[in-house]
């Protein structure tokens, strides 16, 4: 357990500073985050790639490496995309819809009530 911690931590801190430099060199483009974009595309991207490889194993020091650590912190979209698609692939379309709509609207309102909170205080 405590190797599959590492994985994590190391891969964590991989991610995470990665994401960091995508922000730092790619530019808004008209105020638009293409940097954020672009990352969840390529973590969405690696994530789908990683899971289906003929090697991988859910409790191996890949999935602690690469998927818990780095692309977990280099994105969490990529977790939220890959759950969804695994929905739609178990012909669970509603819950898959449920899914899109209800982390999209809910986070939004949440980062909404999350500034309105620390306006007041």
């Amino acid at each position: 357990m405590i190797n599959n911690i590492l994985f994590v931590v190391l891969g964590g801190a991989i991610g995470a500073t990665s994401r960091y430099f995508f922000y730092l060199y790619i530019p808004k483009i008209g105020g638009f985050p293409v940097s954020t974009l672009i990352v969840n595309i390529f973590g969405s991207l690696f994530f789908g790639y990683i899971f289906n490889l003929n090697s991988y194993k859910a409790d191996s020091w890949v999935h602690y490496l690469l998927l818990a650590g780095f692309a977990g912190a280099f994105t969490t979209f990529s977790t939220y995309a890959f759950e969804t698609v695994q929905m739609f692939r178990n012909d669970d379309y509603l819950l898959a819809t449920i899914n899109l709509v209800l982390n999209n609207l809910l986070c939004v309102i949440f980062i909404l009530i999350g500034m309105k909170i620390s306006e007041t205080i």
